[in-house]
């Protein structure tokens, strides 16, 4: 794959009739697959954090569905399915097929991926931390959906709003895990700020001074189409919640007083 080649343009704000902000992707909307993406002009994004429970039962009705599900995201590569209200368990991604059921990831800086089929009522999202990143969470979820009767051709995966290439930056210590964990590939996913080019070889400066900038969205990306995803049903929103801290909770500009914004993805029950 391409690691430059992915689809973006089709994120979009808006404004609901509960005056709530939110984000949409247009490749969803075209699936019937209920999601959306709160901002700051949304619900309690605090007790998002602390207990998704309440208003994610909100989000869900607004989204025409029944129950909601969520993690106690724990930065790794475990993946659960589910069929039930309430909370999963521990982990970072998670899938169904129960229609009526939405799935809810919270963040703070940290991508979010939905993941729809085309064909089938399954669904899924990854929390996507460098830290789950790097221990394959989103190849994980997909292959999840695949144990569902899911063919990797017909996902279409929705990368959120998240710390973009342009601000998200770690030391040394990640790009080494990233390469340990993920390939000799990962060093692309790198470069040092303010400079075009790509991190490559222990003996570059990038590497000896451990500033680096991490590029979640390509690593997601490229992970997804290795997972078989057709690049062009790779979406990514492309919002830096660094930069737009006033759209998104971000916990790189707000320390440990950040709320958590939500995403969340389900497929509507069939009408009685």
């Amino acid at each position: 794959m391409d690691i430059n080649t992915y689809c973006a343009g089709d994120f979009r704000l808006e404004r609901l009739p509960n005056r709530w902000q939110v984000g949409r992707f247009a490749a969803l909307d075209a699936l019937g697959v209920a999601h959306l993406v709160t901002t700051r002009q949304g619900p309690d994004v605090q007790q998002v954090r602390h207990d998704p429970a309440p208003p994610g039962r909100e989000i869900a009705h607004i989204l025409g569905l029944e129950h909601v599900a969520f993690l106690d995201q724990v930065h790794g590569g475990a993946v659960l399915e589910c069929a039930r209200d309430g909370l999963a368990g521990a982990a970072d991604g998670l899938v169904t097929a129960a229609p009526g059921l939405a799935l809810l990831g919270k963040s703070g800086d940290c991508p979010l991926v939905l993941i729809a089929d085309r064909r089938r009522p399954a669904v899924g999202f990854a929390h996507a931390s460098w830290r789950a990143t790097v221990a394959g969470i989103t190849t994980a979820v997909v292959r999840r959906l695949v144990d569902l009767g899911c063919d990797p051709a017909d996902l279409v995966a929705c990368i959120c709003p998240s710390a973009g290439p342009c601000c998200y930056e770690v030391g040394d210590e990640v790009r080494c895990a990233a390469l340990e964990q993920m390939g000799p590939h990962a060093a692309a996913f790198f470069r040092s700020p303010g400079r075009p080019g790509l991190a490559h070889g222990s003996g570059d400066m990038t590497a000896r001074t451990g500033r680096l900038h991490f590029d979640l969205w390509r690593a997601n990306a490229c992970v997804l189409a290795r997972a078989g995803l057709a690049c062009s049903s790779i979406h990514v929103a492309g919002l830096c919640t660094i930069c737009r801290n006033d759209l998104f909770p971000s916990h790189r500009r707000e320390g440990d007083a950040a709320g958590r914004f939500a995403a969340v993805i389900g497929r509507v029950a069939p009408a009685r």
